[in-house]
């Protein structure tokens, strides 16, 4: 992953496509986190939501009953649990790996018997690995964030514009119902709040201080009343940083 937003800032590849949320397992955290850590800025510029099967996957020969270890992204083996769990025999061990591409890479170079992936088909196709199962839920959706080194400042109105925000607030009573209340007011709707430490993100010097997530329909660039809740909201935060203004993925329709 900080290979893909390096590339991006060096301007190696114009767009980046990172998952940030999962129906099942919730926010990746460590994707969120990294993306607003990078200088300079990247910007979040539009959204891709996708419902993803995953397969296990291990060397010709290998069958289910025979697997004693699984490797894969952290998220996607949260994802997955209940099924590792009903399909693979029990005690296997779920081995970590920085991404799903990886992890049935070294399956694929590996001599041990009874290893296993878990990821994308087109992985398995691309190394030569038998499918041994498929989990293919149905409300295993993963939102990604399409991103760029440079913004969308009015994103379409036809296209129904979200944007999404980091904001640190002050540390007074009722602030979070004043944040809220500036988008409410303007009748704005808030499809996201979530707050993490600051201490991973945006630098503070003191402990116990967040980092609040808002993602909001509509765009500063082209709608008066956004512009001034954005405005509105320096009253009651520290800091308040941009991530960017983008169409919304619509399913079955436009994008």
């Amino acid at each position: 992953m900080a290979e893909l937003l390096a590339n991006v800032q060096r301007g190696t590849v114009r767009h980046g496509l990172i998952p940030i949320e999962n129906s099942l397992s919730g926010t990746l955290h460590s994707v969120l986190e990294l993306f607003v850590q990078q200088e300079p800025r990247l910007w979040v510029v539009g959204e891709y939501v996708c419902s993803e099967s995953h397969y296990i996957m291990a060397r010709p020969g290998t069958e289910l009953k025979d697997v004693v270890e699984i490797q894969s992204h952290p998220a996607i083996l949260e994802q997955c649990q209940d099924f590792l769990d009903a399909t693979l025999p029990e005690g296997y061990k779920a081995v970590l790996a920085s991404n799903t591409a990886g992890a049935a890479e070294q399956v694929a170079k590996g001599n041990e018997f009874g290893i296993a992936a878990l990821a994308g088909q087109r992985v398995a196709q691309l190394h030569n690995l038998t499918i041994l199962g498929t989990n293919s839920t149905p409300n295993n959706v993963t939102r990604y964030w399409l991103i760029a080194r440079y913004p969308i400042n009015q994103p379409d109105r036809n296209l129904s514009p979200k944007s999404s925000y980091a904001l640190v607030m002050k540390n007074q009573v009722g602030a979070l119902h004043r944040v809220c209340a500036c988008f409410a007011l303007r009748d704005i709707n808030i499809t996201k709040l979530e707050s993490r430490p600051s201490s991973r993100t945006i630098t503070l010097a003191a402990p116990w201080e967040y980092v609040t997530y808002i993602d909001i329909e509509g765009a500063p660039g082209n709608e008066d009343n956004v512009r001034r809740a954005v405005e509105n909201l320096q009253e009651f935060t520290q800091k308040c940083v941009h991530l960017g203004s983008y169409p919304r993925f619509l399913h079955g329709g436009r994008r």
